[in-house]
C-alpha cells in the first residue's frame, strides 16, 4: 500500500508542475503547493524531478517541462533550506528496481 501512496504523490507532484507551467501560475505560490502536495516526502519530489529531467532530454525545446523542472529544483532547494522534509524513503535515481516500484 505504501507504494500505490508514494506513486500516486510523485504523480500528483508532477503534474501539478506540469499544470503549473503550461498555465503560467505565480511560481512562489506554486513552489508552496508543490511542498504541500508532496506531503513533506522529499523522494517524490525526486522522482517527479526525474520525470520532468526525462521530458526536458527528449524534448529539449518543450518551454512547460523546463518550467517544471525549475519549480521541481526550487521546491526541493527550499524544502532543504526550510528543512520541511520528513524522513521517508531515500530516493535513488539509479535504483531501476525500487524505483519500478514507486514511480
Amino acid at each position: 500500500m505504501a507504494g500505490i501512496v508514494e506513486t500516486a504523490t510523485m504523480r500528483l507532484v508532477f503534474e501539478h508542475a506540469l499544470d503549473v507551467a503550461l498555465g503560467g501560475a505565480e511560481h512562489a505560490e506554486a513552489v508552496a503547493e508543490l511542498t504541500a502536495l508532496a506531503r513533506h516526502d522529499r523522494s517524490a519530489v525526486e522522482a517527479a524531478r526525474v520525470r520532468a529531467m526525462g521530458l526536458v532530454m527528449t524534448q529539449p525545446d518543450d518551454e512547460a517541462g523546463r518550467t517544471a523542472l525549475s519549480l521541481l529544483d526550487e521546491v526541493l532547494r527550499r524544502g532543504d533550506e526550510r528543512r520541511r522534509w520528513h524522513h521517508h524513503r531515500r530516493f535513488d535515481p539509479w535504483d531501476v528496481v525500487a524505483n519500478s516500484r514507486t514511480a
